[in-house]
């Protein structure tokens, strides 16, 4: 099984943050789940973690919400293990390793930096391993009880599209390439215009036909200068110089010189795109997965209340 990132990486942030907090003298019942207890000392970890994150210090009153808050957690997570448990659900050693090479890939950490991230946090990496596999049992209990009964229609799908159109419009964008010529740090008026008049004779030549690449080479020598392709921008991406330069100017076309303090910059406008609607089929896909996320977070609640009433649950604080 193949666990997304996105929820390994949830797993890292969210869990790395539980620290180990003092014992107390005496550890009480705060609570029976089906025969299986949980206790004081487990609820006033959880609080101590919980209260950890926030900056401000709560009042009483809020304290005391929050622990109700926290122990209502601990049973529905207590019911989630013994579901996984009732239907014997594993994860292997190999699952747990994908999971952190995912995390490795989404997060662009080396195995070396993730352990040093983690144990940051408080954790030894074999805590980690350990909280990684709790998560994806609980993906795979979610998928068997909930994720696996949820269905989108054709007809959701669509209405969803048409009732977010704006989410799926195509920003105009235009491709250009370009010579740049350096201008020194400390270049005075002449020198600039000596810049400025190779630069204007270099757009010459491309309007002439001949390549970016040639002819910013043989600039390359005398004034430094560099050329090739910038890549595709959208509206707002470009700097205010280039951006005036390019305006109106159509595929193919060459831009005026753009200015700015350290440089002198020929334009050529590679293509041009209006932007427009993704089309429906394209978008297909993250519709649906959008629709499932949304029906599945429902039903997880849902799920979780039946748990908890066909249980017997004795909450002794």
């Amino acid at each position: 099984m193949n666990v997304a990132p996105i929820v390994m990486l949830a797993a890292m942030l969210c869990l790395a943050a539980t620290t180990p907090a003092p014992a107390e003298t005496v550890s009480r019942i705060a609570a029976v789940v089906n025969g299986d207890i949980i206790t004081t000392y487990e609820l006033d970890q959880a609080l101590e973690a919980q209260l950890a994150k926030g900056a401000k210090q709560p009042t009483p009153a809020q304290v005391g919400a929050l622990r109700k808050e926290l122990l209502s957690r601990l049973i529905e997570e207590e019911l989630v293990q013994q579901r996984i448990r009732a239907l014997k659900l594993q994860v292997s050693d190999e699952e747990v390793e994908n999971a952190i090479l995912d995390v490795q890939k989404q997060s662009q950490l080396t195995r070396e930096q993730l352990e040093q991230a983690v144990q940051g946090q408080g954790l030894t990496f074999a805590a980690y391993r350990e909280n990684l596999r709790k998560q994806i049992l609980r993906y795979k209990l979610v998928g068997q009880e909930v994720r696996s009964k949820v269905d989108v229609s054709e007809r959701e799908i669509r209405d969803y599209y048409r009732a977010h159109l704006e989410e799926y419009r195509l920003a105009p964008t235009v491709t250009l390439s370009a010579i740049t010529f350096p201008v020194p740090e400390k270049a005075g008026s002449a020198e600039r215009e000596s810049i400025r008049a190779a630069a204007r004779e270099a757009l010459s030549r491309l309007g002439q036909g001949a390549a970016v690449d040639q002819v910013a080479a043989s600039y390359s020598n005398s004034f430094g200068a560099t050329g090739g392709a910038l890549g595709r921008f959208s509206e707002g991406e470009l700097s205010p110089e280039l951006a005036t330069a390019v305006a109106g100017i159509e595929k193919g076309g060459l831009g005026s010189l753009a200015e700015t303090e350290k440089a002198i910059i020929v334009l050529k406008v590679d293509d041009r795109s209006p932007g427009g609607l993704r089309q429906f089929e394209a978008v297909r896909p993250e519709i649906t997965q959008t629709l499932m996320d949304q029906k599945t977070d429902g039903r997880i609640r849902e799920w979780t209340q039946t748990l908890k009433q066909k249980s017997f649950i004795d909450i002794r604080l």
